[in-house]
């Protein structure tokens, strides 16, 4: 007895069984990353509009009455124009600050306006903070610049312990940045941390095991992680905790009284966060950001950033050779310089956006984003102005607005 055999199939139905199997995959790994990106970073209510009634703004008794309205207007028009939830700016000099004035929606769920005071987080612009606290601590004779790191923590592996204090504020130290996954990749990209570290050692887990990309000053390799390396430098150097640090070298010195390290749990007079784009916004995935306190995990407002960058235009807060430390751009040991003009914590270099083509302007600089906050500080030494804004939306949008609205808010000033 013969047994008829199946007929192979088709090349369609292969075609089809083959198509049917790759959308099953593509929708086990993109349909999380799609659903997490609709709730978290895909603006899609309506910011809405602002009272009629003038924004807050505390000017000086220094600066004419008009040209703070005029600064007022400006700020408010920045934020209708960008889209943004709500935006903070402070304008110093080297005597101290000038302005300071804010706009938008700090809560949007609870009506709660924008104010001078409100606490924004600042991204990477803890950076340059960080940077000008380890200054401190040289000028006080508790750090050297350029000793191994092994002299102040002594228990890292081989491979980061000959790397020093300016190599690693300078992103010369080859410390890894966030992972390679992408960081659209949902939750797990490393900048959606959500555990909770309970000291800046601790944090150090993330990446402390890896090795450097290569040799100490033989590239330039931003790095967050960098920093949270130098936070522990220099608590091994002052016998003294990271927070501490901050305070006593430059909080409580230069009157920052908002600045503090972030928390995942609510905290007084900080804003709500979000990411928006052209008018619409949607919640900002909550996440912690104890791993990278010195890099990127801070709060502040853009008076205690004013008051910071005021005291490096004056002479109280360090020497002229400390300033030149950590105002300079470092070269490669092979003596190109770096390809972002960084120096320690800071990037400067002449800039044509500011005046125009036909005035070129020395810009020392730092922005910083992340989910929920955009900021932007810089200091204009030629016109004695220290500048910052803030915003509590983190998309890479808003990271270019606020520095676009701090250019807007100097060209008042510098123009009239």
């Amino acid at each position: 007895m013969t047994h008829a055999t199946a007929p192979a199939p088709s090349w369609r139905r292969r075609l089809l069984r083959h198509a049917r199997n790759a959308l099953i995959v593509l929708a086990l790994l993109f349909g999380p990353n799609l659903a997490f990106h609709a709730i978290w970073s895909w603006p899609d209510t309506p910011i809405p509009p602002l009272p009629a009634e003038p924004d807050e703004q505390r000017p000086s008794a220094q600066l004419d009455p008009a040209l703070a309205d005029a600064l007022r207007t400006a700020l408010r028009a920045e934020r209708e124009r960008s889209g943004l939830p709500s935006l903070s700016a402070a304008i110093g000099r080297a005597q101290g600050l000038l302005w300071a004035g804010a706009t938008g929606w700090a809560d949007i769920e609870n009506g709660v306006p924008a104010r001078v005071d409100a606490r924004y987080r600042t991204g990477s612009v803890a950076k340059p903070v960080t940077a000008t606290a380890l200054l401190r601590l040289q000028e006080a004779g508790l750090v050297d610049l350029d000793a191994p790191i092994s002299r102040y923590v002594p228990d890292l592996p081989p491979a980061l312990q000959p790397l020093t204090a300016r190599q690693l504020a300078s992103h010369q130290a080859g410390i890894r940045h966030y992972a390679r996954i992408p960081a659209w990749w949902w939750g797990w990209h490393e900048a959606f941390s959500t555990r909770r570290y309970a000291s800046v050692a601790e944090g150090l887990s993330m990446f402390v095991e890896d090795e450097p990309a290569f040799a100490p000053r033989a590239g330039f390799l931003y790095s967050t992680f960098g920093y949270s390396l130098l936070a522990r430098l220099m608590e091994g150097a002052s016998g003294k905790t990271f927070d501490t640090v901050l305070s006593e070298q430059l909080l409580a010195p230069l009157g920052m009284r908002d600045t503090a390290v972030d928390g995942a749990e609510p905290m007084p007079g900080r804003v709500a966060f979000y990411q928006a784009h052209g008018g619409r916004y949607t919640a900002a995935y909550p996440i912690d950001s104890s791993y990278k306190i010195a890099g990127g995990g801070l709060v502040a407002t853009p008076s205690d950033l004013v008051r910071l960058g005021s005291a490096l235009l004056g002479d109280a807060l360090l020497s002229e050779a400390g300033k030149r430390d950590l105002l300079t751009p470092l070269a490669l040991a092979d003596g190109s310089m770096n390809p972002e003009n960084y120096s320690l914590g800071w990037r400067s270099g002449p800039s044509v956006r500011l005046l125009g083509e036909d005035r070129p302007t020395l810009i020392i600089h730092h922005g910083g984003t992340q989910p929920g906050a955009a900021a932007f500080l810089m200091l204009l030494p030629e016109h004695d102005l220290s500048v910052a804004v803030m915003s509590n939306s983190g998309t890479g949008v808003a990271r270019a607005e606020v520095q676009e609205i701090a250019y807007v808010l100097a060209r008042v000033l510098i123009e009239r």
